[in-house]
């Protein structure tokens, strides 16, 4: 796993330090991104998330400015707390509704002895997530640059992956996280999407990598079965939209592919199913829940799905030039297997004027429809134009 986790450095440094965790266990798979020092809530909006913030209690004036600093970082998605006591705040001092919110919510919360300085345990964490830090950002790097062109793939990229657990032979998935906002571009919310993403990827077992492109989240996976990663997507998309509900999520996932130098197309079918799930307003979806779009995606050229289409364009021509309603006349004729009284419900009209537009329909295709050969090319066509609908030819 690339991210280092507050548990990872907790444990290596509980006895040295004496530290001791007070609350919040479950959150200790939260990413450890930075430190930071400050005992001024007026200072939150530098907050990014991710931060292990160190306190002393100097400035609170008190346990109810103790308190309401730390559901501040709680707010913030900080990484946890550690709390120098034993001068300023002492451990009687910290309530238990304080500790019951941790729990609750995730959030580690840390004390250490007086008699151990903080500028020590900056130091030592310090130098670990740096050295974190530039493995994650060398990892990241080999998995863009397989995104977008394996002919740079070197033996060193390998030897790098398989440093961290991924197995360079073996399968791997592509999941894309987007999202949207009435007014800020994703490309400002990149960070704070980027620390909640993280922590939840820091519970898979399997390896997986998280980082930001293109204004989206990539999520890479060499999962063991696939379905057990679509209930975690799941969870993640629904997590984030409860997270920040001024935003609009969606997740899509990729198709699993034999080999790292396959992940640009595990990529390309996610960003399929992001184009899909985003137009029909869907949370989570796979390329697997395309249907027969799965077959038009892996048709290169568009003019070929274009010649399939034309068996709809006298309908389509009518109903430009009369306002007419032939064509969603005869989507749901098919659709009710040739019910003129459903299609009458569902269109809202008498029975005489569907009989009148599928007479009509009739006239135009040059056809009575009761052909299975000539139903199904009706069908094809009607998938096929929805499909241009989603993915434009620009794309």
């Amino acid at each position: 796993m690339a991210a280092l986790t507050l548990g990872t450095v907790f444990e290596q440094t509980r006895k040295k330090y004496d530290l001791k965790l007070l609350a919040g266990e479950q959150g200790l798979h939260r990413s450890l991104r930075w430190l930071y020092f400050s005992e001024d809530i007026e200072n939150a909006d530098f907050l990014r998330g991710g931060e292990l913030m160190l306190l002393t209690g100097y400035s609170f004036g008190g346990q109810e400015g103790f308190e309401r600093f730390v559901k501040m970082l709680i707010s913030r998605d900080a990484c946890g707390v550690i709390v120098n006591v034993g001068k300023y705040i002492f451990p009687e001092d910290i309530s238990p509704e304080l500790l019951t919110l941790c729990n609750e919510r995730q959030f580690p919360f840390i004390i250490m002895p007086w008699k151990y300085h903080l500028t020590d345990i900056w130091q030592d964490y310090g130098q670990q997530i740096f050295l974190r830090a530039h493995e994650q950002n060398r990892l990241t790097y080999i998995f863009q640059m397989l995104l977008e062109d394996i002919r740079h793939y070197s033996p060193e990229d390998e030897s790098r992956l398989i440093a961290n657990r991924f197995i360079p032979r073996g399968s791997f998935c592509v999941a894309v996280l987007s999202w949207t906002h009435r007014e800020r571009k994703p490309a400002e919310l990149l960070g704070e999407v980027a620390v909640v993403v993280e922590n939840h990827l820091n519970q898979v077992r399997e390896p997986a990598c998280a980082f930001p492109y293109r204004n989206r989240q990539v999520l890479v996976f060499q999962p063991q079965n696939v379905q057990e990663m679509k209930p975690m997507l799941e969870e993640l998309q629904s997590y984030c939209s409860r997270r920040f509900p001024e935003l609009t999520f969606t997740c899509a996932l990729g198709s699993v592919e034999q080999g790292v130098e396959q992940l640009g197309e595990s990529y390309a079918r996610a960003l399929a199913a992001l184009s899909c799930g985003v137009y029909q307003g869907t949370g989570f979806i796979s390329f697997e829940d395309l249907g027969v779009f799965r077959l038009f995606f892996t048709c290169r050229d568009r003019s070929v799905l274009d010649g399939f289409s034309k068996i709809l364009s006298p309908l389509e021509e009518y109903d430009a030039q009369y306002g007419g309603q032939l064509t969603e006349t005869l989507r749901r004729y098919m659709q009710f297997n040739g019910s003129v009284n459903m299609v009458s419900d569902a269109m809202y009209c008498h029975r005489n004027t569907t009989n009148y537009r599928i007479k009509k329909i009739k006239a135009l295709l040059g056809t009575d429809l009761d052909s299975q050969e000539m139903l199904f090319q009706l069908q094809l066509a009607f998938y096929i134009r929805e499909y241009q609908q989603i993915y434009p030819a620009a794309e």
